[in-house]
């Protein structure tokens, strides 16, 4: 039987969970990564991790929204000193491929069988929903450069958002086109897609 914790006892197993969390999905995985394994990391039985996260695939995906809003602040740190739209527009997508790469995290994620496994835990519901929070920050930061005038063609904000969302669809396909083929694939829809929001291509 899981014993009872205090409110601050429970704030550190949490934060300790997600810490060593990230430490072994980074090491060994999501699937190779127990329960088991993760409770005893942080000194609590098996049992008394449902009281945290109803499953391991829960603390990833909790531990991987965490690295996406890091992500998102880096980025906007990137953009203060770009001046030109297309300057911009190319240092945040170009920007966002290489830190998806650098963060040994959100490599795991795009480890094509991590991804699968985590996708079959996702209702549809709660896909969606990370996909709709993806499309907000995205469509805000477009509204934003549009009243900047760093997007100079009007098109619906939340249409562009899903245009951007589709390179990083393609970016994932790395194992599939081989990765010289997916980085020069890469390059070309960036460069087109800044040079049509930019309007450089009309």
């Amino acid at each position: 039987m899981s014993r009872a914790f205090t409110k601050s006892n429970k704030e550190q197993i949490q934060h300790n969970l997600i810490q060593k969390g990230r430490e072994y999905f980074i090491k060994y995985g999501l699937k190779k990564t127990s329960v088991d394994e993760l409770a005893k990391a942080v000194g609590i039985a098996k049992g008394s991790f449902y009281k945290f996260f109803d499953s391991k695939e829960a603390l990833f995906l909790t531990i991987h929204e965490e690295s996406e809003s890091k992500l998102r602040t880096d980025l906007m740190q990137k953009l203060e000193g770009a001046k030109e739209p297309a300057d911009k527009l190319r240092l945040f997508l170009k920007s966002s491929l290489i830190m998806l790469e650098e963060d040994p995290l959100l490599r795991v994620v795009f480890n094509k069988g991590a991804f699968e496994n985590l996708s079959g835990f996702m209702t549809s519901e709660q896909y969606k929903e990370h996909y709709r929070q993806a499309i907000v920050f995205m469509t805000e930061l477009i509204k934003q450069w549009q009243e900047e005038g760093s997007i100079i063609r009007q098109l619906d904000a939340e249409v562009a958002s899903n245009m951007v969302a589709s390179i990083f669809y393609i970016f994932l396909q790395k194992e599939d086109a081989g990765e010289e083929m997916n980085a020069k694939v890469t390059d070309m829809l960036v460069e087109c897609l800044v040079n049509y929001l930019s309007g450089q291509n009309k």
